[in-house]
């Protein structure tokens, strides 16, 4: 289970063609990961306090994790973005701009529902 945290967030960065940051981002999360058990390490060699570093290790390795996998799962939204437009669309190559999709209420007393699409090109 460790294995999603770890490479889950790399996933849009790998689809991207954006690998260094994947590779970044996965060796930034095992390290975080990992960080627990260099406290423990420490924690065996001193006599006393060694519960502390290993709770501070565990906390520090944590918010490492978790920042990280944020981090890439927020920039990994505008990679494949950027790829998507680098790319051609369609068969004809049209590039759309934008498209809204928006809930619309008409006829007598507001009682007929549907909705309205705006294409940017």
């Amino acid at each position: 289970m460790l294995g999603t945290p770890i490479f889950g967030p790399a996933a849009g960065h790998f689809y991207a063609d954006n690998h260094r940051q994947a590779w970044v981002g996965i060796g930034t999360r095992t390290g975080g990961a990992l960080l627990p058990f260099l406290g423990l390490e420490v924690a065996g060699h001193l006599e006393s306090g060694g519960l502390g570093i290993l709770l501070l290790t565990a906390l520090a390795g944590g918010a490492t994790v978790l920042i990280s996998a944020v981090h890439d799962i927020t920039t990994a939204d505008d990679a494949v973005r950027e790829q998507a437009w680098a790319r051609p669309s369609g068969v004809s190559g049209v590039r759309v701009a934008s498209i809204q999709v928006n809930p619309t209420t008409s006829g007598p007393g507001g009682k007929q529902l549907g909705l309205t699409v705006e294409v940017e090109l």
